[in-house]
């Protein structure tokens, strides 16, 4: 029993000695391993100090080029060396180019860009990256692409439409050569019966030519009677004016003599009444005296003769009519004249008695333009018969008046003798011919030549009156 005890604490002591020797030789250990471990954890805190200053972490889990270092392998600075390599070629084209290389580049060529004035609006490329850059001129090449591709298409529909014209171009040629040459058909034609024409109207102008000679000697003949026949009655008409004048000289005074326009002088009536300041007056005409309602009168001063020209202090017109006298309206009125009783009143177109014949001729101009009214004759016609006045065109020693205007214009013979120029020219000279001769027959024959002035005044229509 003892010896088992003994036995026993034995093994408690080597097991006490072993345990105390473990434990002496473990915290020997968790010395130097804790000592290793100082070292390690400051050569660790260095590490990453240096590496922080290399990348940070999120720089670090961003980057495929540290992703894929291995060890053993490519270090992460030469992969970040080459894919700065690959950079530069892409964007320079210059894999040694740095960051201010393909900056520089880059500047140079934005310049270019705006200072060669080709890419429209060049100020959007300014601070721009190659990609960006890269996809605006793109944009701007697909535009200009569209551009061209839309010309084109127009060039060919104007092509098409080009050959269209020259198609139709050359239908209208050959229309234009056959309708010439059947226009120079038709004028050959044309020049045929011109030229037979013309020997026909020859013929015919020598045939009227050999008429007119013989009319004119027979003219000439009539022409020397007649001046023989006016020789003997200018001899008569003398010895009468001279008989005339001796008689004058026996009775004085009491002989009247003739009197230029007497029958246009020669007054039809006088004012009965009127009150000054009124614009109605009564006239010792009436229904006995054959007057209308719308008959006008000029107006002339009491105790005087009608002027020659024929210009009157007013213009009267009947609204009345009684059977021995008629009230009239004043329609125009000279400034600062007075109508007063007494006063004659006179138209030369009316006549109780009879019709006052009239021949109109002439070129008239009533609205004072400086030009030849086209109706002047029918408007002057037209006063004539709208007073009770007759209308003629043939001057003979019943005519009473003949109402002239200017003469028209002598006519220059033609310079081409077409048929046209020609009748033209004929016309032209008839009227020029018919209102030289009339004159002179109105001349010869001592009827009254009233201008278109004078005419006017005689019916009161002088330019110096005022409308009342």
């Amino acid at each position: 029993m003892a010896k088992g005890q003994q036995q026993g604490a034995k093994a408690v002591t080597l097991g006490m000695f072993v345990f105390a020797a473990l434990w002496l030789t473990s915290t020997v250990l968790l010395v130097i391993m804790y000592t290793g471990q100082e070292d390690l954890r400051k050569s660790a805190a260095d590490c990453e100090t240096f590496n922080s200053k290399l990348i940070s972490q999120r720089e670090r889990s961003g980057v495929a080029q540290f992703q894929a270092a291995r060890p053993g392998g490519p270090t992460v600075v030469g992969l970040l060396e080459g894919a700065r390599a690959q950079t530069a070629l892409l964007a320079s084209g210059d894999e040694t180019d740095d960051v201010g290389g393909v900056r520089a580049k880059l500047e140079q060529l934005q310049q270019s860009i705006q200072g060669d004035g080709i890419v429209p609006e060049a100020g959007r490329f300014q601070d721009l990256s190659y990609h960006e850059s890269l996809t605006m001129l793109y944009e701007v090449l697909k535009g200009e692409n569209a551009l061209r591709s839309e010309a084109e298409a127009r060039v060919a529909e104007l092509g098409g439409e080009v050959d269209r014209l020259v198609e139709a171009t050359a239908q209208l040629q050959s229309d234009f050569e056959q309708r010439t040459k059947e226009l120079s058909d038709q004028f050959a034609e044309a020049e045929a019966q011109r030229g037979q024409y013309r020997t026909e109207k020859d013929e015919q102008l020598a045939a009227l030519q050999r008429g007119y000679e013989d009319r004119r000697s027979e003219n000439d003949a009539d022409l020397t009677r007649e001046r023989q026949q006016n020789t003997a009655l200018q001899q008569e008409v003398d010895r009468l004016e001279s008989r005339l004048v001796a008689l004058q000289e026996q009775v004085g005074d009491q002989l009247i003599g003739p009197k230029a326009l007497a029958t246009a002088r020669t007054p039809d009536g006088s004012i009965l009444q009127h009150i000054p300041g009124d614009e109605f007056v009564f006239i010792d005409l009436g229904q006995r005296a054959k007057l209308v309602r719308g008959m006008r009168f000029a107006v002339y001063s009491g105790g005087k003769e009608i002027p020659l020209d024929g210009r009157a202090k007013a213009q009267i017109e009947v609204v009345a009519i009684d059977p021995a006298s008629s009230e009239c309206r004043i329609v125009r009125q000279a400034a600062g004249e007075v109508i007063l009783p007494g006063d004659l009143i006179a138209n030369p177109i009316y006549d109780p008695q009879r019709e006052v014949r009239f021949l109109v001729l002439g070129e008239f101009d009533l609205d004072h333009d400086g030009l030849s009214d086209g109706d002047g004759v029918e408007r002057i016609g037209a006063l004539v018969t709208e007073w009770g006045g007759t209308l003629t065109s043939d001057i003979t020693a019943m005519l009473d008046f003949v109402v002239v205007g200017r003469s028209p214009r002598r006519p220059r013979p033609p310079r081409d003798q077409t048929p046209e120029a020609t009748e033209r020219f004929d016309r032209l000279q008839g009227q020029y011919d018919k209102y030289v001769q009339t004159l002179q027959s109105a001349g010869t024959l001592q009827i009254p030549v009233l201008r278109q002035e004078v005419f006017l005044n005689f019916l009161g229509y002088a330019d110096r009156y005022a409308s009342r």
